[in-house]
């Protein structure tokens, strides 16, 4: 599936979108321009004071828009706990991380209190639209779990191919990235790809690994190398060993190979919206679309 054609026929109503410190430009506008476009709502989480002088500095249209409530905060543990509570409760059907510390929103995500979690693990999953690809891709962890083990990759898995099946993949192919494409003892992430393999009992995937990126993405490489299997070449999602590799991933294909991406975290009662900090505009847009798309 191309990158575009996921974010046709979106959901768009009784979307409500709680913005966890609203007050950037690059997490307000795209906020602004899905309410335009798609008539959601949105919960805007931030000091009240550089709300209102941001909205202005947009457009003074949207300061007494009906579909969008400011929630005055003094600090980002107040702001964490406020936004949180609206998609907890109810009121908002997805979350989006602003301008605070990741850690700071996850915790407050992670407490018990508010019985947001309705998964084994959290994971990050992003899709990335490549400039030589042919159909969009996605990757998975870059932002959430450090260095998991073979269980957390289990579960890791589950939710990309859960949530590609939302996109309409209907047969996702799972690829697990290592730097080499066969068993070594002394590279412990083919070790595990050999055993998640050996354990994988779902039939509505498929799954390769160990396999080097390039394996996993270019059939031609995989030709030369004399690869045989139906994902190599042809990946839907690629597993990375640990955070740093899919997090370094990630920053190359957005700043070197100007990929567009959207991003969410999976395994909460709703879609979470955990762009970086220095995702542009146009991402965050995407990001916000892609959460709308899952609850579709």
């Amino acid at each position: 599936m191309k990158f575009d054609e996921i974010f046709s026929q979106l959901k768009t109503e009784m979307i409500a979108l709680s913005v966890c410190r609203a007050a950037s430009d690059d997490v307000l506008r795209p906020v602004l321009e899905l309410v335009d476009s798609y008539g959601i709502t949105a919960h805007l989480v931030d000091d009240e004071k550089a709300l209102y002088g941001l909205i202005e500095s947009i457009d003074e249209k949207y300061l007494d828009h009906p579909d969008i409530t400011i929630h005055n905060i003094e600090n980002d543990q107040e702001a964490a706990s406020c936004a949180v509570k609206l998609a907890a409760d109810g009121t908002c059907n997805i979350l989006m991380k602003g301008l605070i510390p990741t850690s700071v929103i996850l915790k407050e995500v992670l407490n018990k209190e508010h019985s947001l979690i309705d998964s084994e693990l959290l994971s990050h999953v992003a899709v990335f639209d490549l400039p030589n690809y042919h159909k969009s891709i996605l990757l998975t962890d870059a932002a959430m779990n450090i260095s998991p083990g073979i269980e957390e990759k289990k579960q890791i898995i589950n939710n990309a191919v859960d949530f590609a099946h939302s996109l309409n993949i209907k047969m996702p192919k799972v690829a697990i990235l290592s730097a080499i494409e066969k068993i070594n003892p002394k590279i412990s992430t083919t070790l595990e790809a050999e055993s998640i393999i050996n354990s994988y009992n779902r039939d509505d995937s498929l799954i390769d690994g160990p396999l080097q990126y390039d394996l996993a993405i270019s059939k031609t490489a995989a030709a030369t190398k004399d690869i045989r299997s139906e994902v190599a070449g042809d990946a839907d999602i690629l597993i990375a060993p640990q955070i740093e590799a899919g997090n370094i991933l990630y920053k190359s294909l957005v700043y070197s190979a100007r990929s567009r991406v959207a991003a969410t975290i999976l395994g909460a009662k709703v879609p979470i919206v955990l762009t970086s900090r220095a995702d542009s505009a146009e991402d965050k847009y995407h990001s916000i679309c892609l959460a709308m798309k899952s609850i579709s």
